[in-house]
């Protein structure tokens, strides 16, 4: 070997060595896959998880030694990871083809004694040719837990709610019921079926239904709710269509009778 090939061949040495303290600074399980998905190098991170996280028998897992492929573990894997696996393997797959540029997949990864979950990112290494990827895996656990507690708490809330809904829903139609019986000498054609069945519509509105209803009984226009209520006309138009169906009435007329019956109106 003549001096020129001994430069060069220690200037690739050097490189290669920059290179690996460059991966082992990266605070990230990190690992290099040739064109056929076999393991060319590792950083550190990545070999203290797979020692941390040895198997059963104590042997290091499979996808962690170099010489492993990587895509075949893929394709062997089973049980519930069997979906998230084919899927990383065909993003693999097209990042090393050139069909893609990256490829981003999170999975869980749970261990006997805690729940994880890591985010996984395939890039090309530039100017590798043949081409080559390299596959960084992230501890997400944090993130992912953070967004559990939000997303129960979200449905405490969500539940809460819909228990105050029924609440106020009982409420009213509480109080209509009181109202109907304080007139009921004014309404002795409803039989208490029939005012049974009223209560439970009228206690079906909204709030603001019932204030729409109450205002229109009243005569108003609705313009002036509009302006009362400081709301668009489309809106109590909204409102009107909403009580009227509610109510299984067609028009103003019957609404102002219906109210008339409730006793929430005086009779004239």
């Amino acid at each position: 070997m003549g001096k020129h090939e001994a430069d060069v061949g220690c200037s690739l040495s050097r490189a290669n060595e920059r290179a690996a303290r460059a991966l082992d600074e990266i605070d990230a399980n990190v690992a290099v896959l040739n064109r056929e998905g076999v393991i060319i190098a590792t950083n550190r991170t990545w070999r203290e998880f797979a020692a941390a996280n040895r198997l059963a028998d104590g042997s290091l897992p499979k996808n962690a030694d170099i010489g492993s492929n990587y895509l075949d573990i893929c394709l062997s894997a089973t049980g519930p990871v069997t979906e998230c696996a084919r899927a990383v393997h065909a993003g693999i797959r097209a990042v090393l083809n050139g069909r893609r540029s990256s490829y981003c997949q999170e999975y869980p990864c749970h261990a006997p004694t805690r729940q994880r979950w890591f985010s996984m990112t395939v890039k090309p290494v530039r100017r590798s040719s043949p081409r080559e990827v390299v596959v960084i895996h992230v501890d997400v656990t944090d993130r992912y837990q953070a967004e559990i507690a939000a997303q129960a708490k979200q449905a405490a809330l969500s539940a809460a709610l819909a228990e105050l809904h029924a609440m106020a829903g009982k409420i009213r139609h509480s109080v209509v019921k009181a109202s109907m019986r304080q007139h009921e000498p004014l309404i002795p054609h409803l039989d208490k079926t029939s005012r049974e069945h009223l209560s439970q519509r009228l206690a079906s509105l909204s709030k603001r239904e019932m204030e729409v209803f109450m205002a229109l009984a009243h005569g108003e226009r609705n313009t002036e709710i509009a302006g009362r209520l400081q709301l668009s006309n489309k809106s109590i138009s909204t409102y009107r269509a909403r009580v009227l169906e509610k109510l299984c009435v067609d028009n103003n007329a019957q609404l102002v009778r219906l109210s008339s019956e409730a006793g929430l109106i005086a009779a004239e």
